[in-house]
């Protein structure tokens, strides 16, 4: 089995959530590379494209993603679009299996409908057409870049994560 289980998908797939509670279940590391941007420049991620934009949070991203080269036995979740680049879905195929937590365009929005205004790429008045608008463009490329996909929809965590480790220990 490679060494990192990394998480992939659209933003309020559960990514981070799912992580936590597969890393408590198999006494892993838990890494969320998110918070690891926000911790290292002592600022939030909406900030961050408040004050420099889009471009130069990616480019915080790819530099994260490269210095995860060395993490052994984590759980990293990443953020929704860390698979714009395709060298970061390149080195994070290198460190670990990616899993993509699957969702739908209506269950995403339902996750993210208290929430959607912290987040940096929603945050106009018509912010579900957004989401459906990324995740068009998004799909084909989580789906090309797993190596395992999970549907989340209309499951529970312990479900998901219970469904990771089942798969895991059939193929690896």
């Amino acid at each position: 089995m490679k060494q990192n289980i990394i998480l992939i998908g659209f933003m309020g797939s559960g990514k981070t959530t799912n992580g936590r509670r597969l890393a408590k279940k198999l006494n892993m590391k838990f890494i969320d590379t998110d918070d690891l941007i926000e911790e290292n420049n002592n600022i939030t991620i909406t900030e961050i494209f408040k004050r420099y934009g889009e471009k130069y949070f990616r480019e915080l991203e790819h530099k994260m993603i490269k210095e995860l080269v060395d993490e052994h036995s984590s759980i990293i979740s990443t953020g929704g679009g860390v698979i714009i680049n395709p060298d970061n879905t390149k080195y994070l195929k290198q460190i670990g299996i990616v899993i993509y937590l699957r969702s739908t365009v209506d269950n995403i929005c339902n996750n993210l409908r208290n929430s959607y205004k912290k987040r940096p790429l929603i945050q106009k008045k018509n912010w579900m057409d957004e989401v459906k608008s990324l995740m068009e463009k998004r799909e084909a490329i989580y789906q090309n870049n797993a190596d395992i996909t999970i549907d989340v929809d209309n499951k529970k965590h312990n479900q998901i994560v219970n469904e990771i480790c089942k798969v895991l220990n059939a193929r690896y």
